[in-house]
């Protein structure tokens, strides 16, 4: 069995609160790497770990590989930015960082140094399809805008 994921959405360790949704708080400008105008699939950490119970309860998937449910909408990174604007009562303004400035920002924030190795997934589109699972097991995934409003709260709340 093997179930994969695409990166997560989630208040711990995610590209999304260390680019965005910090940055914000602070009264930053959001971060994103150079495909801001990319669709870019997130799997929420809900969805990923409900899966994998599922999965792994379900002796018939066993021996195949699947894409844990992720929401089927096409979001570019400019769209998540305005999302967690939206949600936050703030302007949804970034900047773009390049390449190379993943490598330097990774020696202070190690999730940054991780996302270096995966860059390509952002300079290009990337939409990861759990139709597989979704159909299978009759799941619906969390919508972007439920998943922002989620994490967005929980952020609130840890402070």
């Amino acid at each position: 069995l093997i179930a994969r994921a695409a990166d997560f959405i989630d208040p711990l360790n995610s590209v999304l609160v260390e680019m965005v949704v910090k940055n914000f708080s602070k009264g930053k400008k959001a971060n994103w790497f150079s495909g801001v105008g990319k669709v870019h699939s997130f799997t929420h950490t809900g969805d990923a770990a409900k899966g994998t119970a599922i999965l792994g309860n379900t002796p018939d998937a066993y021996g195949e590989v699947w894409h844990l449910p992720t929401s089927d909408e096409r979001i570019t990174g400019k769209e998540w930015i305005a999302l967690f604007a939206r949600e936050m009562g703030v302007a949804p303004t970034y900047s773009t960082l390049p390449d190379w400035m993943l490598g330097l920002l990774g020696l202070f924030i190690p999730v940054l140094k991780e996302v270096r190795e995966m860059a390509y997934q952002y300079d290009r589109d990337y939409f990861f399809d759990s139709s597989k699972f979704n159909r299978r097991f009759g799941y619906v995934p969390i919508r972007a805008e439920e998943a922002v409003r989620e994490l967005v709260k929980s952020m609130k709340t840890e402070k």
